[in-house]
């Protein structure tokens, strides 16, 4: 990125991505969702608060990406303004660990075996350590840890969703209690009920008003799961180039560019 940032021939350009990147908890499916981390929502607080979304941002992806804590990014219309990620908080951290009796809790996080989320996985367990955690990086092929995911074969999975343009689908098969991709079996009738009542009014600052109840529930209360940023679509072009139109789905409309 800073190489051709650097270049006076080109330039580089980014949109937002409808999805995000983040780390599913298993909370209740099998036994691997027997730990502290799957059972007391101060653990799952503590690992959020010992983590720095900037410093991923920054040592990972040169800055070109965007932190957050929600499940759409901010481009979209439904992106909750108010709810802000929590600033690191080490000490805070060691104190909810204190409190629900486990200091040194182990943590074996399963990651996809490519270089920049290893690297992810890398700064996570360093900072993560002054809290208290150990954290264990399982480097797994893609497809063999959305099939370990499934079963409930995990503690922790540092994994993205590629998005959809309605934020339900960033949203709902993830934490319904019955949705199809629920892979650590979060469950809360609240929940379901607001997710049920979203998908049935149109009008969008209702729709916000009910996902920022889910948000209060989901990710403040119970930490189902840590979002921890949105990607954007990067594309390198000549400094000639003109008139490119960026689209969150990431598909290049070759209209109207021209070189100059």
């Amino acid at each position: 990125f800073r190489s051709i940032r650097r270049n006076q021939r080109l330039r580089l350009v980014g949109g937002d991505e409808l999805g995000y990147n983040g780390l599913t908890i298993n909370v209740g499916n099998g036994e691997r969702a027997k730990t502290p981390l799957g059972q007391d929502a101060r653990v799952r607080e503590a690992l959020e608060l010992s983590i720095d979304r900037d410093v991923i941002n920054q040592v990972v992806y040169a800055g070109e990406f965007v932190a957050s804590a929600q499940w759409v990014p901010p481009t979209s219309p439904f992106f909750l303004k108010d709810l802000k990620a929590p600033a690191r908080d080490v000490a805070r951290a060691r104190r909810l660990l204190a409190e629900a009796g486990t200091p040194n809790p182990v943590v074996n996080l399963m990651i996809p075996n490519n270089p920049d989320l290893r690297q992810v996985g890398e700064v996570i367990q360093s900072m993560a350590r002054e809290a208290g955690f150990d954290i264990r990086l399982q480097a797994t092929e893609f497809a063999s840890a959305l099939q370990a995911a499934a079963r409930g074969e995990f503690e922790a999975f540092l994994v993205g969703w590629s998005g959809r343009s309605d934020p339900d689908g960033n949203i709902y098969s993830f934490a319904s209690c019955k949705g199809g991709q629920n892979d650590g079996r979060y469950c809360d009738a609240e929940v379901d009920r607001l997710l049920d009542e979203a998908r049935a009014v149109p009008d969008v600052a209702a729709r916000v008003a009910i996902y920022r109840k889910v948000a209060a529930l989901y990710l403040e209360r119970d930490r189902g799961r840590i979002y921890l940023w949105h990607r954007k679509n990067l594309f390198a072009h000549s400094a000639r180039l003109q008139g490119l139109r960026l689209v969150p789905d990431g598909l290049i409309r070759p209209q109207g560019i021209r070189l100059q």
